[in-house]
Order: structure tokens, then C-alpha cells, then sequence
């Protein structure tokens, strides 16, 4: 039983994260003052600038969500069946690590620690292994004969490239090749959160029905 109640926790922690760090950039965007962020001109890493207004705000909400999300991690890691969906857990794992150093080496860190700037690598890490991390573990639900959920778990991971590729085919001939950055890291987040609801929200209930005791 207490086996179970920590792997409901876990997974309460899954529904916990893409709450909490999709929710602090989306309130970071109505807080942020213009000279601070706009979608026009900013990306969303410039509202976790030191001395913006919303630097607690924005750095606090990626850091606390990406670590909800590593024993979300191990909950999936323990129900997985497959190869593939253990390594696509590996690369959850690789993206919110990442996702927690995009707060925790916020823009300009190198004013206050640390020579080398560590911002950009951890915003690939997570942009770059948050798709891959989706097509993995969905392909694996699909071989276990769970279609419709990795099938889901795979297009959401799609609207990753095509969120990036529209922004690219839009810049195109732009005076400002950087315009609307924003708007793609948006999608991205927004993508990648939403399946971890996903799937969290599925594995909650699961683990919530493991632990009813039955009745006599």
C-alpha cells in the first residue's frame, strides 16, 4: 500500500508540473512590464532577466516545475513496458533538467556566478529533447497496443518542428529575424506540457483506482 501511495504521488506530481511552469510564463506575459517582454520582440527567457519584475515569477515557476516533473519521471519509468518508453522517460528526465536550468542559469547569470553562460545549452536540452521524448514514449504505447494514446502522445510531439518551422518560414525576408520568437518557445512549452497532463492525468487515475480498497 505505501508502494501505491507514493506512486500516486508521484503522478500528482505530473498534473502538478505543467501547472505550475506553463502557468507562471503565461502569467509572466500579463505581468511583464513592455521594456521587459512583449511577443513581438522578446523571448520568454528576457522575463527571467535579473530585475525584471518578474524574475521570481518566471525563474521560480520552470525551476519548481521541472522538478515536479523528475519523480513524475521514475512513476513512468516503473509502469513502462518498453524499451522505447523508458528511453523516451530518459529524455522527459533530459528536458526538464534542462528546463530547471533555464531557471536556475537565467539570463546574465554570469553577473553573479559562474564564468560561462549555461542559459542557451539548457534551453536546448529542452527544447531540442522534449519532442524526441514524446515520439519515444508514445511509439512504445503503440506497441503495446495502446494506439490511440501514443498516436496522441506522437502528434502533440510534432507540433513542436511545426511550431519552429512556421516561425522560420515566417522570418523569411524579415527586417528582424529574431521577430516573434516568443510565439514558437510558447508552442513548445505549451505542447510538452500538455502531454505530460496527459499522460499524468491518465496514470493518477490508474494509480487512484489500485488504491481503493473494495468494499465487503
Amino acid at each position: 500500500m505505501a508502494d501505491r501511495n507514493w506512486h500516486r504521488i508521484a503522478s500528482g506530481c505530473g498534473l502538478a508540473a505543467p501547472i505550475v511552469a506553463l502557468g507562471a510564463i503565461f502569467l509572466a506575459t500579463l505581468l511583464a512590464a513592455p521594456e521587459t517582454f512583449t511577443w513581438r520582440d522578446r523571448a520568454l527567457s528576457d522575463m527571467g532577466r535579473y530585475g525584471a519584475n518578474t524574475f521570481l515569477l518566471f525563474n521560480g515557476g520552470l525551476v519548481l516545475g521541472g522538478l515536479l516533473g523528475l519523480p513524475f519521471g521514475w512513476r513512468l519509468w516503473v509502469a513502462s513496458q518498453t524499451t522505447l518508453e523508458r528511453l523516451g522517460v530518459g529524455l522527459l528526465w533530459g528536458a526538464t533538467i534542462g528546463l530547471v536550468g533555464v531557471g536556475v542559469f537565467f539570463l546574465d547569470h554570469t553577473e553573479f556566478y559562474l564564468t560561462t553562460s549555461l542559459h542557451g545549452p539548457a534551453a536546448v536540452l529542452f527544447f531540442g529533447l522534449a519532442p524526441f521524448a514524446q515520439w519515444l514514449y508514445g511509439t512504445g504505447l503503440v506497441l503495446v497496443e495502446k494506439p490511440r494514446l501514443g498516436l496522441t502522445s506522437i502528434w502533440l510531439g510534432l507540433v513542436h518542428p511545426l511550431g519552429w518551422l512556421g516561425w522560420l518560414l515566417f522570418r523569411v525576408g524579415s527586417d528582424d529575424p529574431m521577430a516573434w520568437f516568443a510565439v514558437p518557445e510558447f508552442v513548445a512549452a505549451l505542447a510538452f506540457g500538455s502531454w505530460v497532463l496527459l499522460i499524468a492525468g491518465i496514470q493518477w487515475r490508474r494509480d487512484g483506482s489500485r488504491t481503493t480498497v473494495p468494499s465487503r
